[in-house]
């Protein structure tokens, strides 16, 4: 019985050998595969750190960032990469802050940060909740 907050540790589809997935997210997947996950804001594995630093710049930022994720948010995460739960969750966010900054009239500075701030969530976490998909299936409500 599965309720939303365990993991199945089955992978979905044998991601290598899938048509349907581009060669960017192949390359990610078999970095993270080799690695290990890194993610913004958290300590990689040193494994992880030293593979990250022989990559170059653009490798780097194929691994870390998502570019969709960054300028479509919980849009993309909903129905492109059909984590909806995701989707909900980055949505509840945003329209908690919106309902916020209205209600407390937040200046604009801080509207202009906090969406940044988003967005550049959206994007370090997308490749990431992705690869769990794909690779262990159902992944519930978690985000990290």
């Amino acid at each position: 019985m599965n309720d939303g907050t365990a993991t199945s540790a089955t992978p979905v589809a044998d991601w290598r050998n899938d048509p349907g997935l581009s060669a960017t997210w192949k390359f990610r997947f078999d970095f993270f595969e080799k690695y290990g996950i890194p993610i913004s804001g958290m300590m990689p594995a040193p494994e992880c750190k030293a593979a990250l630093t022989k990559l170059s710049f653009g490798d780097r930022m194929k691994i870390n960032m998502n570019w969709y994720a960054f300028f479509f948010g919980f849009i993309y995460f909903g129905f492109f990469l059909k984590l909806w739960r995701q989707a909900l969750i980055l949505f509840g966010f945003a329209l908690a802050y919106g309902i916020l900054a209205t209600i407390f009239n937040f200046p604009d500075a801080v509207d202009k940060g906090v969406s940044i701030a988003y967005a550049l969530t959206c994007s370090s976490l997308a490749n990431a909740l992705y690869y769990r998909k794909r690779t262990q299936g159902d992944i519930g409500w978690r985000v990290f």
